[in-house]
């Protein structure tokens, strides 16, 4: 059924019932980021023939507009058309930029939608002269990646996993068998993870769950590299780069 509900195989973002000015069925999905300009980037739903439109409404270029960004003279275009086709989204005629999803690989289209607006956002603070808002929570980039990695597997926010030492852990997300963090490339972070993995990894809950820290390493590539080689001497790490090209591939 296409309803609130079912998005929670796509994420865990707000979700709102709408509908559409031909009377079909929307939804309204309501993401933690924003432009900026401060104005709220929301993706919504759409039934269309056998596939799902995912669309952002056109509300981006017009947000664009009312900050002074001309988004439609020829290099601009073309340049924000070539940005939304590496994220395998396209941009209408009236400024929509959307893509067609089949409901089975609706979660993977969520998470590309996210992306493709999450560039387009990052596009428009270089264009202003400001910096692009990498430090907004970075597991709430992460969530809708982790979700398209397999929509069926069981998926909880603050879960908690018990150690050798018999403290409670609580990871950000529990996602099938994995107990992961979404961390910045600090050696703080990268030590306290790495704690948390040794007591994971040896106490009661080892076979049941597995650790993984998913490392922010969009504004620093190097620096995160880094942490993520000294994690990986004991346990599982990535890049968030690393996660979120998946799904667009």
């Amino acid at each position: 059924m296409f309803d609130c509900e079912w998005t929670k195989s796509l994420t865990r973002y707000d979700c709102r019932a709408l509908q559409a000015l031909d009377g079909s069925p929307c939804l309204e999905i309501g993401t933690p980021f924003s432009l900026p300009d401060g104005s709220a980037i929301n993706i919504y739903l759409k039934p269309e023939s056998q596939f799902v439109r995912i669309s952002d409404n056109a509300d981006t270029m017009f947000q664009f507009g009312g900050m002074g960004l001309d988004v439609w003279n020829g290099p601009t275009h073309a340049s924000l058309t070539g940005l939304l086709a590496k994220h395998k989204t396209q941009m209408t005629s009236a400024g929509e930029v959307f893509l067609l999803a089949h409901p089975d690989k609706c979660a993977q289209g969520f998470a590309v939608a996210v992306a493709a607006l999450l560039g387009l956002a990052g596009w428009a603070a270089d264009k202003l002269g400001e910096q692009p808002d990498t430090d907004d929570d970075p597991a709430a980039v992460a969530e809708p990646f982790i979700i398209a990695r397999d929509p069926s597997a069981a998926f909880k926010r603050n879960f908690h996993v018990r150690g050798a030492s018999r403290l409670d852990h609580v990871f950000d997300f529990r996602h099938g068998h994995d107990a992961i963090d979404v961390i910045s490339p600090w050696p703080q972070s990268t030590g306290g993870a790495m704690r948390k993995a040794g007591d994971v990894q040896n106490g009661p809950m080892s076979e049941d769950f597995r650790p993984l820290f998913i490392v922010d390493d969009r504004r620093d590539q190097d620096k995160a590299y880094n942490e993520i080689e000294i994690l990986g001497s004991i346990t599982r790490a990535m890049p968030l780069t690393r996660l979120m090209a998946t799904a667009i591939h």
